[in-house]
């Protein structure tokens, strides 16, 4: 779930991953309502940008291209950017990267 913050930042809402054992503990410790089980990662302007440039369509290269242009960077260091960027969402859960 994503909503939009007053300066017009990203704020996403996810789930957390854990584990079956520490989920029966939770629950044991009335930790087991939707709200609780969430995180929040709040992106920075950007970082917002890039957001709405995820579509399912686009590639790592082309959004890092489209990076470089939008914000005047070397093509290489916005495809680190990106790269860095995609794989903490992915590790997260938040996306899913596909070959």
């Amino acid at each position: 779930m994503t909503e939009r913050t007053e300066a017009g930042l990203v704020r996403i809402l996810y789930p957390i991953a854990i584990k079956p054992w520490l989920a029966g503990l939770a629950k044991r410790l009335g930790l087991k309502d939707q709200k609780s089980m969430l995180r929040t990662l709040e992106l920075d302007a950007m970082g917002s940008t890039v957001w709405d440039w995820l579509d399912g369509h686009n590639t790592v290269h082309g959004l890092a291209t489209k990076l470089a242009e939008h914000y005047g960077l070397h093509e290489r260091e916005a495809e680190v950017s990106m790269s860095a960027f995609l794989r903490e969402l992915g590790r997260r859960g938040i996306i899913g990267l596909a070959r």
